[in-house]
Formats: C-alpha cells, structure tokens, sequence
C-alpha cells in the first residue's frame, strides 16, 4: 500500500495511516509505504509517531523528484507485493476496505480497480457546488454494484490498486499533480493516462462499491478561487491529451497554434457569458479557466520542443 504525500497535510496523514493500520486482513499480508514528495521533514517525523503507536510498520520512502506521478512510482519501486494499492493522504478508510478492493484480483484478467469515493465535509457545501460534477473534488460513486468498467470511465488514483508487473509494462503513472506550481506545464492525466493504456492492452479495470473511502473536503476546498484552478489544471491535462493523440499528425505544431487560438476565443466567450448570466457566473468561469488552460498549454507546447518531449514520452517510469 503506497501513500504519496507533499507534506501539507500532517493531521490528515496521520489519520490516514492509523486507519490502514486497523484492517482486517492479517498484518503480514500488506506493507504501508509513505512516499514523501516534500522538502521538509514532517512527514518522517509523522511516519515515526505512528510507527511508536500503531501495530503495523510505517515504512518511509523519499521521493524527491517534485510530481505526483514520481512519487507513486518511487512506492512502486520499493513495494514488494504483487498488487500496488495507492490511496491519497487525505482520506480514511475502513476496516474491511482492503479485503474488498483485493478481492477482484483473484481474476487474472482484471489489471486495476478502484473504489467508491465520498465526501467528509468539513463545512457544508455552498448551493453553487451543485451546479459542479463531484470528480473535481476527487468524489466518485458509480452505484452499488461491482462492474467491470469501459472506456473512457476511471477510477481515481486516491483508491485504486494496479498489478505492479502491469504497471512496469505499460510505463507507469503519466505525469499528474505538482507541488511546485512553477512546474505546472509538466501535469498530465496521471491515472487515466495508465487506466487508457490498461485498457488498450485487453486488461480489465473494476469499479468495487465496497472498497469505499471517505475523502476530506476541508473549506478551502469549496471556494469559487479554487474550482476556477482546478478547471485550470484539467485544461491542461485536456491540452496534454489532445497533443498525444495528435502525435503522428503533420504539422503538429501549426495544429496547436490553432487550437490555442480557438481556445482563447472559447475562454473569451465562457467569461462573457458569467457577466450576462449571473445565476451561472461561477460555473462559466470555471468553463473559461479550463479553456484558457487548454490554450495556453498548447501554445507553450507548440513553441516549445522540451514540453513535447514531455509530453509525448512513452514511459514515466
């Protein structure tokens, strides 16, 4: 079980590790690893506390390379079990949680499956948030019923497990989110990038309601400022799509000067349109923000040929 973290959230690591800790499967049938994403040192100093406290070893892993993706493949590299199960630092999961999300690998054919996501409110939702799908809050609940999935449906990499030889073969996590916001041009789409690749290879993903978590929503969270950035970074990893699929197309860099021009123009439109329609301000200028991404990610790779190295790697490993 690998745990990335970018040390900001101490408490709430702390509690997601007491409660991998207390899981009914035996203890010498899974190993914890945080992967440490940070600069500073709180993270060890936390892993530590629980280690003292708990019943279930901690084990601590650097990962100094700033990226989300970085950090999940230095817990990749240094796991030992077959199947790598990743959850984010901010969540908490239940007693039977890992028994449930395990149980679908007992078919061979199955590479990757994740669970039910829901929210722990820390304040109630403000009545604009119901105009917004819950995946930007990292929210997933697909019904009931345990179902093998299709493209282009995922699950998300905050409560998901992967096949390590799986994972190896097909070139790991694609770049997703950075600490450093200077670096905010390197994002991808992570998981999905992985999910699309298991799938193109004839491997199954399952969606397992009973390997449910809860995933914290603190107040900052729930802020116009910060659903305009998140659909910000989803226009880049929109644009980082888009460039991949158009890799073996002529003329790629005149192709996304165009489209950066036709994005700017949407994301003109979408902010015009929230100073007309008052009722629907916040949610079209996140519409703008994601069109503005898309923009100015494909210009930056248009003109720049390291960005499309980048983005047009074929492993991340």
């Amino acid at each position: 079980m690998i745990i990335p973290t970018y040390g900001q959230r101490p408490d709430y690591l702390r509690d997601a590790l007491l409660s991998v800790q207390d899981q009914s499967l035996p203890s010498g049938d899974y190993d914890i690893l945080v992967a440490d994403n940070s600069s500073g040192g709180s993270v060890s100093s936390i892993v530590e506390e629980v280690n003292r406290n708990g019943e279930h070893l901690v084990r601590y892993v650097r990962a100094p390379a700033v990226g989300l993706h970085h950090a999940r493949h230095a817990g990749a590299r240094e796991a030992t079990g077959e199947i790598l199960v990743y959850i984010d630092d901010d969540v908490v999961v239940h007693r039977e949680w890992l028994v449930a999300l395990l149980q679908p690998f007992e078919d061979p054919q199955v590479a990757c499956d994740g669970g039910k996501i829901l929210p722990l409110w820390e304040v109630p939702p403000p009545a604009w948030y119901s105009q917004f799908n819950p995946q930007y809050l990292s929210l997933l609940d697909r019904g009931g019923e345990t179902m093998k999935l299709r493209w282009p449906a995922c699950v998300w990499g905050c409560n998901m497990a992967v096949r390590r030889d799986v994972l190896h073969r097909l070139g790991g996590f694609n770049p997703d989110a950075l600490g450093d916001r200077k670096l905010i041009w390197l994002r991808g789409d992570g998981e999905c990038g992985l999910q699309e690749k298991i799938y193109g290879v004839g491997l199954s993903i399952v969606y397992v309601p009973d390997a449910w978590v809860h995933h914290r929503i603190p107040a900052s969270r729930l802020t116009p400022e910060h659903f305009f950035w998140r659909f910000f970074i989803q226009g880049i990893q929109d644009s980082y799509v888009r460039v991949r699929r158009l890799a073996h197309r002529p003329f790629l860099s005149s192709r996304l000067l165009l489209y950066a021009g036709y994005a700017a123009l949407q994301a003109a439109q979408c902010h015009m349109r929230s100073l007309l329609f008052h009722n629907r301000a916040i949610r079209l200028r996140a519409r703008a923000w994601r069109w503005y991404g898309r923009a100015q990610h494909q210009l930056r790779t248009a003109l720049s040929p390291a960005l499309r190295r980048h983005v047009l790697r074929d492993s991340y490993l």
